[in-house]
């Protein structure tokens, strides 16, 4: 056994109420009993010999509902959670010889529903930023100008396109349906609103038509239906994607407000700002900080490096005076080899040499009587002239 508290369990049976669709917009007839009046609101019970409910009608007056009077009262049924109790909300109270009208409209909502054109499942969801709404309505009645009104206090830049019709009396439900297909052709319309004002069953009776609620399920494009006061429901309300209770609230559902929507960018551009700015404050930080540990490690390795310079560049100064005291014993070696072999080393030691016309004498045979001959010593030259030429000779300085 399910255990529940008592507000579970009203609550269930108020769920199980608010998603029934029958009853949204139900007639009830009956005797009226109870009858009273409570500031503009009508309390009263409608009774048959089986049974009675508590019904509740907003804005009556004393003449409109007498006690023992048969009526046919329109509307839906409410279940109070926290008292437990059912009311039945009622939008309209008619005698009860409007019977046959009703229950045309009840049997036509039957046939409709099972078709599935009241089926939540087939619901279109309303675009969130429409630019373009079409409307179906009369072009001289409040409902447009409710509807303008609306639409250029939330947005001044959305775009309105009307197709005028009838929205009672004969030929209504023709050029309702007309305007809706129309509309629905036209590819820069986001939404559709059918609307008409306030009205008495017999007024509203265009839009519970078959051919109007068809019109309306079978549109492409999403559709708000807004068909006489808040209390009012037609079978337009229950085919369309979704229903308002006035022309005003359509306008208001259809258009986003552009204000509150600039408001909501520049909020978002604030708040991407905002974490932009501490982004890069949280990077500059980063970047700060892993400089630092780059210059501390470029820093570390410079001084290796340096110091492995510094050894490399002595190891290298040694090895380069080795070389060079080396090259320089080399040198005197060579120095002193040269020195040996140069000429004034040996003409140094009392040796000379002569020459015959810049040629230099090598033997006796070189020479004759006559010749002057230039005679290279240590600090001169000589000339002298040959007397005679043996293998050995003797010269004669002038």
């Amino acid at each position: 056994m399910l255990e529940l508290s008592v507000f579970q369990l009203n609550n269930y049976i108020k769920n199980l109420i608010d998603e029934d669709q029958l009853l949204f917009f139900v007639g009830v007839f009956g005797e009226v009993s109870n009858f009273k009046i409570s500031g503009n609101n009508a309390y009263f019970d409608i009774i048959d010999e089986d049974a009675q409910i508590s019904c509740i009608k907003f804005g009556a007056t004393e003449n409109e509902i007498q006690n023992g009077s048969k009526v046919l009262a329109s509307g839906r049924v409410n279940y109070h959670s926290k008292y437990g109790k059912l009311t039945f909300i009622v939008s309209k109270v008619e005698p009860y010889g409007m019977g046959s009208l009703y229950t045309k409209f009840l049997q036509l909502k039957a046939k409709l529903e099972g078709l599935g054109v009241f089926d939540e499942r087939n619901k279109k969801q309303l675009p969130k930023f429409a630019k373009t709404i079409g409307v179906v309505t009369s072009a001289t009645g409040a409902v447009i100008h409710d509807i303008i009104n609306v639409t250029r206090k939330n947005n001044p830049r959305t775009n309105i396109v009307l197709f005028p019709a009838k929205v009672q009396g004969e030929g209504a439900e023709d050029e309702i349906a007309s305007g809706i297909k129309q509309l629905d052709k036209m590819p820069e319309i986001d939404v559709i609103i059918v609307a008409r004002g306030g009205g008495s069953f017999e007024d509203l009776s265009p839009f519970n038509t078959e051919k109007v609620a068809m019109a309306v399920y079978e549109c492409k494009t999403p559709i708000i239906s807004a068909v006489g006061h808040e209390t009012d429901f037609s079978l337009s309300d229950f085919a369309a994607d979704l229903r308002a209770p006035t022309p005003s609230v359509a306008a208001q559902i259809a258009v986003f407000n552009y204000y509150d929507e600039i408001a909501r960018i520049e909020d978002l551009m604030s708040g991407i700002k905002y974490r932009v700015r501490a982004k890069l404050s949280s990077s500059k930080n980063d970047v700060r900080n892993v400089v630092n540990e780059i210059l501390i490690k470029l820093t570390t390795k410079i001084n290796g490096i340096s110091k492995m310079v510094v050894a490399k560049s002595k190891q290298i100064e040694n090895q380069v005076a080795n070389i060079v005291l080396n090259k320089k014993r080399e040198l005197e070696l060579l120095s002193a080899k040269i020195e040996k072999q140069n000429p004034m080393f040996i003409l140094k030691k009392g040796y000379i040499k002569a020459y015959n016309n810049g040629i230099l004498v090598k033997s006796v045979d070189d020479v004759k009587q006559g010749d002057k001959l230039s005679l290279n010593v240590v600090d001169g030259v000589i000339t002298t002239q040959v007397i005679k030429g043996e293998k050995r000779w003797i010269m004669n300085r002038q």
